[in-house]
């Protein structure tokens, strides 16, 4: 017989678990990001600076990395950070019509499973002792 205890700590940990898997998702995504950013600097040419778009670049992945690793660690300006994150790639996709639809339903899961109610509970501060 389940009690009420065992319920919400399944209930948390389905939160967690979908939260964790939206941090992963923009870590991988910030990762690839600051690979993309700093690898002309690596290539055979090897420039002696970035260019404007390989810092742009280089910029959203270090934003998505670190959006992603303080959203595992419940910090709330964190999902904020990666609302605003998925929010440029919907701006910058108008015009675009298929990339459009993609980082709409992107964002739409992504808000979805950052902001839902049972969701909240990871992001609330935790009292200190």
């Amino acid at each position: 017989m389940k009690t009420s205890n065992s319920g919400q700590a399944q209930s948390a940990s389905i939160t967690v678990r979908s939260v964790l898997a939206v941090s992963a998702l923009f870590v991988a995504l910030g990762v690839f990001d600051v690979y993309r950013g700093v690898a002309p600097l690596f290539g055979s040419d090897r420039p002696s600076h970035l260019a404007g778009d390989d810092l742009q670049v280089l910029a959203v992945g270090v934003t998505a990395l670190v959006g992603g690793i303080y959203a595992a660690r419940g910090r709330n300006w964190a999902r904020w950070l990666l609302a605003g994150w998925m929010a440029l790639h919907v701006a910058i996709s108008v015009g675009q019509p298929a990339a459009l639809a993609a980082h709409l339903a992107i964002f739409g899961f992504v808000a979805y499973f950052l902001f839902r109610p049972r969701s909240a509970a990871h992001f609330r501060p935790v009292p200190s002792r």
